[in-house]
């Protein structure tokens, strides 16, 4: 899945989702480490919109797609590791 897709997934309460390519990851990388995170879904969505939004800018402003992703991936996990 490209960054900036939406897949749509149900959460621990059985309501539908919709998460994009880095909330994702964020959610796999919390529930992986064991953080109480995981099921923060405003949380994860949030850092989502905000690395999605960091990968367009970086592009739109002529950023390689690598460099972009690295930019994007930087906000979304600004203090978690």
């Amino acid at each position: 899945m490209p960054p900036g897709s939406m897949t749509t997934t149900r959460n621990s309460d059985g309501v539908m989702i919709d998460f994009s390519y880095f909330s994702l990851y964020l959610k796999n990388y919390l529930t992986d480490a064991g953080d109480v995170r995981k099921d923060d879904d405003e949380f994860i969505n949030a850092r989502g919109d905000m690395a999605a939004g960091v990968l367009e800018g970086e592009r739109r402003s002529g950023s390689s797609a690598e460099q972009a992703q690295e930019s994007a991936m930087a906000v979304l996990m600004d203090g978690i590791e």
